[in-house]
């Protein structure tokens, strides 16, 4: 059962980081996809946007040197599109080489788009105005060129020959200025779409990241919300608990002083002196849950102090103290205390331990008064945790009835009736078991905690 609660933590943090690694890999690959066809792309239309480089092709109409050097720069330009994301000023820089040198300017539509993106306002707005001016200027140089030399020609003139100013005529009038009116067209088009698509998607980008911004901030008001609901339940719940206790510890402790002082018989005496110390400790223990409820801290544990004979702290080191206090307040006791590895119990099961102690001797003190009460308490990180305390259930005390405790102080009424569910709880909380009930003639509390340094490796192992 403990090795099944521990590894499932484990294994859902396995799940999460291999889909994570899953969809990293996925947006990886889409990426490169991506880049992959706007490299093909590009160097296709750039290739065609070399008839309008000077020098690109011979008298003959066939590539020249120049034009071969052109077509790898072309390829080298195209490569930086695959960086378009992380530093997009470089394709957009790219590009706007391109299109100085009388190319195309689709390079640099791409890094402007991802420039409007990505880069700061300013830096954005800077960025955009220089690649409109580059885009401009290629526009104009396009239709101030001979139309042979546009790349756009192609839809006019049939000829393959003319897409390289090879014997080309004069065209028609008609014809050169449909050529310019296609080439305007497609830049202005080409500009608005890169610029307008990419403010519209840094526009969506920063309305998600105030909507997020903006659920955060509800989220932490609602928790205020809550957290201030809670504090005002915990301070009225603090002064509940000590108006209503408070006092009545303080007059018990008072009269127990002066039975003590005022005692016939030295049994009297001892047994006021036991009621003082219990009640001095029962105030300093509400003080400390009063305080912990306002705070919001009921379970921090504090040092020590005084001369009280019951333990502020709990946990398995002051067990013995704990069974000293109930011998003190006349229980015949019996212990068998083996506590070891002190150093590395949980903090939970270090106060689960002692809890589980203190309820089965109260229950033990209200239940079966007068007779004897068997600990034993084993700790140890290989063993785990065992708590055994047993009482007859036949033996009557001496002198009277089974539920009188020493001068007739009837205690079997006192309690709310969850000092067995509470054992049964702890236990199974932290992966333990619990058997409470009659046993041939004892009644047993009988509790079983995992090896609390197996379950800690365990806990590293998954981790």
């Amino acid at each position: 059962m403990n090795t099944e609660t521990s590894a499932t933590p484990a294994m859902d943090v396995a799940h999460r980081m291999r889909g994570e690694r899953r969809r990293r890999v996925l947006r990886t690959a889409g990426y490169v996809a991506v880049g992959l066809l706007l490299f093909v792309v590009g160097i296709v239309v750039s290739s065609l946007s070399t008839v309008g480089v000077p020098g690109a092709f011979d008298a003959n109409g066939e590539l020249s040197s120049i034009g071969v050097l052109i077509v790898l720069v072309v390829w080298i330009l195209w490569a930086t599109v695959f960086v378009r994301t992380r530093w997009p000023w470089i394709p957009l820089a790219a590009g706007a080489l391109s299109g100085l040198a009388g190319g195309d300017v689709l390079l640099l539509l791409i890094g402007m788009f991802h420039s409007v993106i990505r880069l700061p306002r300013r830096t954005a707005i800077i960025t955009t105005a220089v690649g409109a001016a580059v885009v401009v200027w290629s526009i104009v140089w396009a239709c101030l060129r001979h139309p042979a030399l546009n790349p756009f020609a192609f839809f006019f003139v049939p000829e393959p020959q003319s897409l390289m100013g090879v014997d080309t005529p004069e065209p028609l009038p008609g014809t050169a200025l449909g050529i310019d009116l296609l080439t305007i067209g497609v830049g202005v088009v080409a500009l608005a779409v890169a610029v307008g698509v990419g403010f519209l998607v840094r526009r969506t980008r920063r309305m998600r990241t105030v909507e997020a911004v903006a659920v955060r901030q509800t989220e932490r008001s609602e928790s205020l919300s809550d957290e201030l609901a809670r504090q005002k339940e915990r301070q009225l719940l603090a002064q509940e608990l000590h108006d209503t206790l408070s006092h009545r510890l303080s007059v018990i402790s008072l009269h127990s002083g002066a039975l003590e002082v005022a005692g016939d018989d030295q049994r009297s005496v001892d047994a006021a002196a036991a009621l003082r110390r219990e009640a001095k400790a029962s105030l300093d223990d509400l003080r400390d849950l009063v305080s912990g409820v306002r705070e919001g801290t009921p379970g921090a544990q504090r040092p020590a102090a005084g001369d009280s004979s019951a333990p502020v702290v709990a946990s398995v080191r002051t067990v013995p103290d704990l069974v000293d206090s109930v011998t003190a307040a006349g229980v015949d006791l019996r212990p068998v205390l083996l506590l070891q590895d002190l150093e590395s119990v949980p903090t939970v099961l270090d106060r689960a331990v002692y809890r589980i102690v203190q309820e089965a001797l109260t229950n033990a003190m209200k239940h079966a008064p007068g007779v004897p009460v068997s600990v034993d308490v084993r700790v140890s990180a290989r063993e785990g945790a065992r708590i055994v305390v047993s009482n007859p259930l036949s033996v009557q005390p001496s002198g009277g009835d089974a539920r009188t405790l020493h001068d007739g102080v009837d205690l079997s009424g006192t309690g709310g009736g969850m000092g067995v569910p509470g054992i049964e709880e702890r236990a199974r909380m932290l992966g333990g078991q619990a058997a409470v009930g009659p046993r041939g003639d004892a009644f047993v509390v009988d509790v079983q905690m995992p090896p609390f340094a197996d379950r800690g490796a365990a806990q590293s192992a998954g981790t």
